[in-house]
């Protein structure tokens, strides 16, 4: 009975590493793209858009002031603030292949950066390499884990049971 309680007690203590899951927006090239950000207006927003392998780059910086949106910096001016759901959400008009990507907002909240979740830009219908692999990398961690805690369990029963015999 010692050993149910141990293996429940590993499976509810031992978690894998949770990670941001990014929202997939799905959009034909040269439609106009909004992205959400889950960040309160009442704060400077900016804008990041991060490609695997490149570092992070700023593509919009706004804030809200009395109702109107004031631009710190543009990267292209296809790129907007959008006021929706008391946050400045990125609207991207006539989007690119190059405007494909992930997305991320900041708030500046005093001195304090917050991170919004992430939004993966992508063309309907097509599955990128990088996203099936990534997948097939997540599988292969958790069955590794499964497989780990299997075996800590396995060992820590044998053991019991040997000390209890001799």
């Amino acid at each position: 009975m010692e050993s149910l309680w141990f293996i429940l007690m590993i499976l509810f203590i031992v978690k894998p590493r949770q990670s941001v899951e990014s929202v997939f927006r799905e959009v034909q090239l040269g439609d106009t793209a909004i992205l959400s950000c889950d960040i309160s207006y009442h704060y400077e927003t900016t804008w990041l858009k991060h490609n695997p392998d490149q570092t992070p780059a700023v593509v919009l910086f706004a804030s809200l002031n009395g109702g109107t949106i004031i631009y710190g910096y543009q990267h292209n001016l296809r790129f907007e603030a959008d006021i929706s759901n008391r946050s400045l959400a990125l609207k991207i008009r006539t989007v690119e292949n190059a405007d494909l990507g992930l997305y991320y907002c900041m708030g500046k909240v005093d001195k304090m950066m917050m991170l919004g979740g992430g939004s993966r830009l992508h063309v309907s219908g097509l599955e990128t390499i990088n996203e099936s692999s990534t997948t097939c990398g997540q599988a292969a961690v958790g069955l590794g884990l499964v497989g780990m805690i299997l075996a800590v369990c396995i060992t820590h029963h044998k053991t019991k049971k040997r000390n209890m015999t001799t």
